[in-house]
Formats: C-alpha cells, sequence, structure tokens
C-alpha cells in the first residue's frame, strides 16, 4: 500500500504542482496564508492531519490521504512529506467515463478555475507523444490521451509553489491530476542533490 500512494502521487501526478478548490477549504487564500488547502510547507504530518475534518484513507510516513473532490469530481487528496515536512500535495480525479472526451471536458473544467485563481498559465500544452501521427478529429482527443498518444500539462508558479494540472493515459486509462509542490523544500533540494527536477515554467 505505502508504494502503491508513492507511485499515485509522485509518478501519476508528476513533478508539477496545482492549486484546487475542494469546497471552501481548499481554495488558497490571498496573500498565501495556504499552500494547500489549510496547510503550508513544512507542517509536520500530525499538524496536516489536524488541518483536516475526515479521517485519513491512507496513512503512511511519507503519504497521507483523504478522499476529497476539485470542482464536483470525486478525487484522492494526497500529502507528501519529506523528513517529516511537507513538501508536495495534491488531488488524484477519480471521475470514470465511457467516453474519453470526459476526462478532457474534466481538465478543462478545473483549467478554468485555475485560471481563474492563478492568472494566465506560465506553461500550456498540449502534446503528441513522439513518432504518433496527430489526429485532426477533437472527438478522438479523448481516446488518444488515455491510448497514452497525447497529454495535457498546464504550469503555474508564484515563486513559492509550481502548480501543475496534467492530463495522460496508458492502455485505455486516463489519468487526471493536479499538485502544488513547494520551490523551496521539494523543487530546490532535487537540485540541490542533482537528481531530476522540473524546469522552470516557460522554458
Amino acid at each position: 500500500m505505502k508504494k502503491l500512494l508513492l507511485l499515485v502521487f509522485a509518478a501519476a501526478l508528476g513533478f508539477g504542482a496545482v492549486s484546487c478548490r475542494d469546497g471552501k477549504d481548499s481554495k488558497t487564500k490571498e496573500g498565501g496564508e495556504f499552500s494547500f488547502r489549510k496547510t503550508t510547507w513544512g507542517m509536520s504530518r500530525e499538524q496536516v492531519k489536524a488541518s483536516e475534518d475526515t479521517t485519513p484513507t491512507g496513512d503512511n510516513p511519507e503519504v497521507i490521504t483523504y478522499r476529497g473532490e476539485v470542482e464536483g469530481i470525486p478525487a484522492i487528496v494526497g500529502y507528501l512529506f519529506d523528513g517529516d515536512k511537507l513538501t508536495r500535495a495534491g488531488y488524484l480525479m477519480q471521475g470514470s467515463y465511457e467516453d474519453p472526451n470526459s476526462y478532457i471536458s474534466d481538465y478543462n473544467k478545473v483549467k478554468g478555475f485555475l485560471i481563474n485563481e492563478h492568472g494566465t498559465p506560465a506553461q500550456d500544452e498540449v502534446v503528441w507523444a513522439e513518432g504518433e501521427e496527430e489526429v485532426e478529429d477533437p472527438g478522438k482527443f479523448g481516446e488518444s490521451v488515455c491510448g497514452g498518444k497525447l497529454r495535457y500539462s498546464t504550469i503555474w508558479s508564484d515563486g513559492m509553489t509550481v502548480i501543475r494540472e496534467s492530463l495522460d493515459g496508458k492502455n485505455g486509462n486516463c489519468n487526471h491530476g493536479v499538485m502544488f509542490e513547494s520551490v523551496e523544500l521539494s523543487i530546490k533540494k532535487k537540485i540541490g542533490n542533482n537528481e531530476a527536477a522540473p524546469p522552470p515554467p516557460g522554458q
């Protein structure tokens, strides 16, 4: 279970980060009072657990998860820790649809909210996988995403937090996630350790 939770948030959501709304509690306050929901970067596991009103669905040293929603879409809420310090957090959408294009609709819905909250993205891409022939019919885009041929990615940054929303897939399954990542406690540490780290937005 521990490895599964880490894979869900470190791999499925990638290295980016996102600010989202889960009712009134997940909206980041103006002035940067909160980094994610009711938490700030560097909080301990116990402080993070005290910030939530429900019992965790998963509780390990590196990851704590909860059930939640983003813009009405069911989601797993995840907090990731390094040395008992909160460094990343995010949402993994749990919507399930027969029509693959519904995942794109969800992506655009959340993206619209993020633009309203954070302004114009630093990076906004729709990228076809290398070697894949681009499909001109938008009605086939969802199928291409779930098949791993097409990826959507949008990034924001305020200097303290990098914010990413992503939509991709594999073997017919779509993955839609949003995630926050601390610049100071996560990204700079990766760079200092010569580990793979995300490029600055816009590059």
